[in-house]
């Protein structure tokens, strides 16, 4: 078989007017990286920026960053990482609040950057501080970063500011200690990304065959689109676009394992990938894409755990890390299960976030083959051609990579190397080509950093399926005086209570650490099915409290 060209598939209370005026005209431009909340300090005090906070970085020759990635499309570069030299003892301005809070600010500009990435080499901050980042029009902020991110490593990433202007804030009450903070590179992104200002569909990256996760092509894989990434991958002075996914162990116990390409990591150091930043929930809320670019959830830093296969010349290019924080359960993720045996799947489905835009879904009808990949000695991949369908024709691009395809019960058989197929004419009927995870699984070399074995099933059951797993909500009890439904909601629960002499019953809304978000009441002796609205609230994981006063019932509700 000739083929001429390959692909490798790549988030309080009272605040000012102005601030709530942003949310409200800008609600896809918050990204919520894992973060404590909060706003920074100056926005309240209105301060405007200093003369001596301001920094600029000398732009790439984009000319010659196409030039490279015309030859050499393995994975999807959309950055290049310049080297810098900013920390707080050195850059930025201070400032006293009226409260003795510190204030340190640090202004940075990348003339024609579409987004930015800070890059630490050291970071730690003391109990009780905080770090923020921010664009000019402070429409899109990150943070408070706290010492909940610090890591043995001393490293960390913030996730993508759009533009190429961005603001760091430290927060310091009086008397805390002083933290390290030095940024030794940004990433600027030069493609891949939707350019601030625009209103385009699609955000300017995945071709126009792309189908969207919630069209209906997607009604049977709720479960697996939750447990999609799109990985932000630093490698040395290139970041690129990788699609992965979370995967499940016999132990169902949610351990934090991501499944990709080992061409999307072959290189990266472990310092690199305490670096990489992990978006979830990134895609449309149906299924036509939106106007405006939708929020997502990230997680900074992870470590390798087991690889293989090269950049797919040899074995079957697998690549697995373990995050290096616990994902709340208010992300409402998804485990994969997974499929090791050797028979061919004979239909399904992939998920992946091709040139890094949101997510998608590609379908194929004609069973897998085995087969080999092109330059590659072992029989190691399964080769899948895509299929038409209601909202168009899925393939892969780019940013795919890694990404995982599915047989028809929803479990992992392989992972993207890379192939033909784009939404071009003449490519739609072409081939791509996943890594087998029964190979994955033992097939690389016999040391458990070469084979998936070891971790995925721990237990040493020896199973060749395994089903996926979540994070198990509360099912109703018979017996209980209080019923609360759906579960997962969307705009509103029900409740339904069988205490017709109760005066009162209390509604108590909070998150999951606990905060008071709302309050209600029912009296069962006018309605017995009360319906609380939950339009106000974010996608994510909540309690639900329901007391007469003496007895109460608790529930975990996820909203969709």
């Amino acid at each position: 078989m000739q083929i001429s060209k390959f692909k490798m598939k790549t988030y309080f209370q009272h605040i000012l007017l102005l601030f709530i005026i942003a949310i409200a005209l800008f609600p896809g431009n918050l990204a919520a990286q894992l973060n404590q909340g909060g706003i920074p300090r100056s926005f309240s005090l209105s301060l405007p920026p200093a003369d001596n906070d301001q920094v600029t970085v000398t732009p790439p020759a984009t000319d010659v960053l196409q030039e490279e990635d015309n030859q050499n499309q393995l994975p999807y570069r959309f950055a290049v990482n310049l080297p810098v030299d900013f920390g707080i003892k050195t850059a930025g301005s201070r400032v006293k609040a009226p409260d003795g809070t510190t204030i340190w600010r640090l202004s940075l500009t990348a003339p024609g950057a579409l987004a930015l990435t800070l890059y630490f080499d050291q970071f730690q901050i003391p109990a009780g501080a905080k770090l923020f980042v921010y664009n000019p029009g402070r429409t899109q902020w990150l943070g408070a970063f706290t010492s909940l991110n610090n890591n043995t490593l001393l490293t960390f990433a913030t996730g993508l500011i759009r533009g190429d202007q961005l603001t760091l804030e430290y927060n310091a009450p009086d008397g805390a200690p002083e933290p390290l903070l030095h940024i030794s590179e940004v990433a600027y992104a030069y493609r891949g990304v939707a350019e601030y200002s625009s209103l385009k569909t699609g955000f300017g990256s995945a071709g126009k065959c792309m189908v969207n996760v919630n069209c209906s092509e997607g009604q049977q894989w709720q479960n697996q689109k939750r447990s999609v990434a799109r990985i932000e991958v630093k490698r040395g002075s290139s970041t690129s676009w990788c699609s992965g996914s979370l995967v499940n162990n016999t132990l169902n116990n949610g351990t934090p394992y991501i499944l990709t390409a080992d061409h999307c990591g072959i290189s990266a150091t472990a310092t690199d990938i305490s670096k990489w930043v992990f978006y979830f929930d990134y895609q449309s809320a149906g299924c036509p894409n939106p106007l405006k670019e939708p929020s997502s959830r990230s997680i900074t830093g992870a470590t390798l755990v087991a690889h293989s296969g090269g950049s797919a010349w040899k074995g079957s290019d697998f690549f697995m890390v373990l995050l290096n924080t616990a994902i709340p359960d208010s992300f409402d993720v998804y485990y994969n299960g997974w499929n090791r045996e050797t028979m061919p799947s004979p239909s399904g489905t992939g998920i992946h976030h091709p040139q890094g835009d949101i997510k998608k879904i590609s379908t194929y009808t004609a069973p897998l083959q085995a087969t080999s990949y092109p330059g590659n000695p072992d029989l190691a991949h399964w080769l899948v051609t895509w299929s038409a369908t209601a909202n168009g024709y899925g393939t892969t691009e780019g940013g795919s990579s890694g990404s995982a395809v599915y047989d028809p019960i929803g479990r992992i058989v392989g992972t993207l190397t890379g192939g033909d197929s784009s939404c071009d004419s003449v490519s739609l009927g072409l081939p791509d080509y996943y890594g087998m995870f029964s190979y994955h699984w033992d097939q690389n070399g016999t040391e458990n950093e070469k084979k998936l074995e070891p971790w995925l099933d721990p237990i040493k059951s020896g199973v060749t399926t395994l089903n996926g797993w979540a994070l198990s909500v509360d099912e109703p009890q018979l017996n209980e005086w209080v019923t609360i439904y759906p579960n997962p909601a969307t705009d509103h629960l029900n409740i339904v209570t069988n205490r017709p002499d109760a005066n009162s019953l209390e509604v108590r809304v909070s998150d999951i650490l606990g905060n008071l978000l709302q309050t209600g009441a029912i009296r069962p002796f006018e309605k017995q099915d009360t319906r609380i609205s939950l339009s106000g609230l974010s996608k994510g994981l909540y309690l639900i409290t329901v007391s007469d006063g003496e007895n109460r019932v608790v529930r975990k509700v996820v909203k969709k």
